[in-house]
This record gives structure tokens, C-alpha cells and sequence, in this order.
């Protein structure tokens, strides 16, 4: 069986050993063929366009990367990225960075991305029932997330990261430093930041964050849903709580959904200024399969190309890969064993806490969804989504992880 390979951005293949001999290319466009099989060990000379050549290396698949489905190949080109999917096809793609954004069309809507973003950015504390990411958002703004989901309570008339009961010992005024910061250096880029309430009974708390999101002129208030240059070098506004007087808020609460129904399993559909607000935010299971299918479900629909524009053709799809109960907490449920990187001195204690629980070679939530990913892009397809994750490092890779993965799939059918 002969090893496929895609490529995309202008990235060429320049040459090819297998198990140390050269090797005949057959090249038609962006597609390589490959006489070869999983057994063997292939190199491969590959360039992105402005950019140096370098390998990228194709070794014997081992039996734990065949039960998934996929695995990231080690890459010596600068500026790209490389996939094996199953046993016989490679897939290759221009990395992003942390500018990906600058490359994409200022026409098109936010909506029509593939955006990654992550569950509880702020969750790094807590233990392993409450910690959602091994990273704060910094380091995520410079793996390449574009969307944060921030909780608060205002205590004391400060406003405080949350995770439910679980303070987080930080604040939204450090969380909205570094995003400003960020897009000060980076402004081609653009940052969705969802701030939902934890505390619902308290009066000031929308004021509070206005007063917080309104110093710097950065962040856009609109509530119709964007295009990308509507939003370069600014932070979109989402809201996910309601104003308490009618003075508040008087350019507009972002994007806002009117209701937010509690862990449906199917996803629900909102008008948002006549645009369909598509959500799947179904958390409240231990079943990684279902989960994973589940997501897999809301993000079929979102594969076709749309053209340009911001309007009623343009759905926005908000996918969150996150979920977990006590048994089963979002490290496991995100990368498929144990504990993840999360307390692992508290968890591997009991075996209640999952300790040793494992989710089969396919992984978790994250890993089942990437092969999904993959399969599509080696079909020349992308969704058009956010894909909102916990652990996002875990999985994918090392640094940037399913984060970069998500990214660098924008340049599939990057004019369409």
C-alpha cells in the first residue's frame, strides 16, 4: 500500500529517501505518492515558500499511534507542520506562529475560521476537578488560542477568576493585560474573550467589567457578529450574563447569546442579530466516545466553504471538546488517562479520582476529534468553528499542541 501525502500553502516536496535510498517522486499538485509502506522509514525534503528546506520523518508506525489514528512527525523545515493519518497518509501545513491570523482574508467572517480556543482558560488551580489548563493565557495567546473563556466573581469590588466555587488567584485585569499587550504586538491578530459570571446575584458586576473592558479603546462592543478586519489588533467582547440597568453597556454587550441551555448533548441553535449561534457545550458526561462524537456531530455541517461576508449564510459554530464529572475530571476526559498533567501527586492517591483509568489507544476527547481533523484535511476539507479545549498541550504534540493543529488547518481553502 503506498504512503499519500497533501500539502498545503505552496509547500513542496523536493525529494525523498526510503529506508535510506533515494526514491522517485510522483508528484500531482499538492499530492505525493509514495511507493512505500508503514514499515518503512521515509525522509522527506520539504519547503514553505520564503522559507529554508528541511525533513520531515515518516518512521515505522508503532501500534499505539495505529490504534489512534494519527501522530505529529517530527519537522526540520522552518514554518510547517506534519501529520501522519492512519498507516498511509501523511499531511503536511504551513505553521502559523503566533501571527497565523495575519494571512487570512479581512472579509471574511469570524465565523469562518477555525479557531482554537480554550474551556476555563484561567482554570490552573484548584486540583484535578477544577484545573482546566496547564498554562495561563499568555503562554496560550503565544501557542496561537484565540478564544478565552473567563469566569469571574466580584469580590470585594474586585473582579476575580473563578471556576465555579474554586477561586483562581488571579484577576480579570491581568487576564485583560496580557490580551492588550499581546495585540499590541501582534496587530493583525484578533481575540475573542467570553466573560460569564459566576456570582449571578451581584448588582455591579457588569459595570465592573465595562469599566474594566472600555479603558484602552481595544475592545469592540458591536453585537453583530464580525468579519476578521472588523477585529484585527481589538478584543471582541462576548457576553454570557445580562445587564442589570439599562445605562450599562450603552455601545453594545459583544456578541450574546440569549440563553445558554445546561449540558445538552445535541447542542442548541441561538439567533444572534439574525445569525444562527450554533453551540455544543454538552459537559456533564464520563463517556469520552460519546463526547467525542458528539463534538464530531456539531462540527460536520461547518466543513463546506462559504465565501466571504458576515451574514446569515455565515453561522457561527462554538464547539467545546471539554467536559467531566468526579470520576472522570477534564484532564482524563481531554487526554485519556490518569490525571493528565493535573495533580497528579493528589489523584494517583485514590483510584476514584481516575488515577490509572485509561481511555484505549484512541485517547481522549482532544485525540478522537484531531484524527477526525485530520482525515478532513487530507480530504482538502476544514471546519469552520471554534474548538474550545481543555489540556490542549497534551495532545498533538509539543507547545502549541491541538492549538497549532486547529490553526494551521485556516490555510485549507484559504481563499475560498
Amino acid at each position: 500500500m503506498p504512503i499519500h501525502v497533501v500539502t498545503y500553502g505552496g509547500i513542496a516536496v523536493h525529494g525523498l529517501t526510503v529506508n535510506g535510498g533515494a526514491h522517485t517522486l510522483n508528484i500531482n499538485g499538492n499530492r505525493v505518492t509514495i511507493d512505500a509502506i508503514d514499515s518503512d522509514d521515509v525522509l522527506m525534503n520539504v519547503q514553505r515558500p520564503g522559507e529554508g528546506q528541511g525533513n520531515v520523518h515518516v518512521p515505522t508506525l508503532p501500534d499505539h499511534d495505529r490504534g489512534r489514528g494519527w501522530r505529529r512527525l517530527g519537522c526540520a523545515a522552518p514554518g510547517v507542520l506534519a501529520y501522519g493519518v492512519d498507516s498511509d497518509k501523511v499531511v503536511i501545513l504551513p505553521r502559523g506562529g503566533v501571527d497565523w491570523m495575519a494571512v487570512l482574508p479581512d472579509g471574511r467572517a469570524l465565523a469562518d475560521l477555525c479557531i482554537p480556543g480554550t474551556h476555563e482558560s484561567a482554570a490552573l488551580s484548584g486540583g484535578f476537578i477544577s484545573e482546566c489548563q496547564s498554562v495561563d493565557i499568555k503562554q496560550q495567546l503565544v501557542d496561537g488560542v484565540r478564544f478565552f473563556d473567563i469566569r469571574l466573581k466580584l469580590v470585594n469590588g474586585e473582579l476575580k477568576i473563578y471556576h465555579g466555587v474554586q477561586p483562581q488567584n488571579s484577576t480579570l485585569q491581568q487576564q485583560v493585560t496580557w490580551i492588550e499587550e499581546f495585540l499590541r504586538q501582534h496587530p493583525r491578530e484578533t481575540v475573542i474573550a467570553s466573560i460569564k459570571q459566576e456570582n449571578a446575584d451581584e448588582e455591579r458586576f457588569p459595570e465592573a467589567v465595562e469599566e474594566m473592558l472600555k479603558r484602552s479603546g481595544m475592545w469592540r462592543f458591536d453585537e453583530p457578529l464580525p468579519t476578521h478586519g472588523q477585529c484585527r489588533g481589538r478584543a471582541q467582547f462576548f457576553s454570557r450574563f445580562g445587564k442589570k440597568h439599562g445605562e450599562q453597556f450603552p455601545n453594545g454587550q459583544g456578541i450574546k447569546p440569549l440563553r445558554w441551555p445546561n449540558s445538552v448533548q445535541n447542542g442548541f441553535v441561538e439567533q444572534v442579530h439574525g445569525i444562527d449561534f450554533r453551540v455544543q457545550d454538552w459537559y456533564d458526561t464520563d463517556n469520552i466516545p460519546d463526547k467525542a462524537a458528539a463534538c464530531i456531530a456539531h462540527l460536520e455541517p461547518t466543513l463546506s466553504p462559504r465565501g466571504l461576508g458576515s451574514d446569515s449564510n455565515h453561522p457561527y459554530s462554538l464547539t467545546f471538546l471539554s467536559a467531566g464529572r468526579l470520576n472522570s475530571p477534564p484532564a482524563y476526559m481531554a487526554s485519556g488517562t490518569g490525571a493528565g498533567a493535573v495533580s497528579k501527586t493528589i489523584a494517583v492517591t485514590t483510584s476514584l479520582f481516575a488515577a490509572n483509568k485509561r481511555a484505549g489507544d484512541e485517547g481522549g476527547v482532544n485525540a478522537r476529534v484531531g484524527a477526525w481533523l485530520l482525515q478532513n484535511a487530507f480530504q482538502g476539507r476544514r471546519p469552520r468553528a471554534t474548538l474550545m479545549l481543555d489540556f490542549y498541550r497534551d495532545t498533538g504534540g509539543p507547545e502549541g499542541g491541538m492549538a497549532e493543529l486547529i490553526a494551521s488547518l485556516n490555510y485549507i481553502n484559504l481563499n475560498e
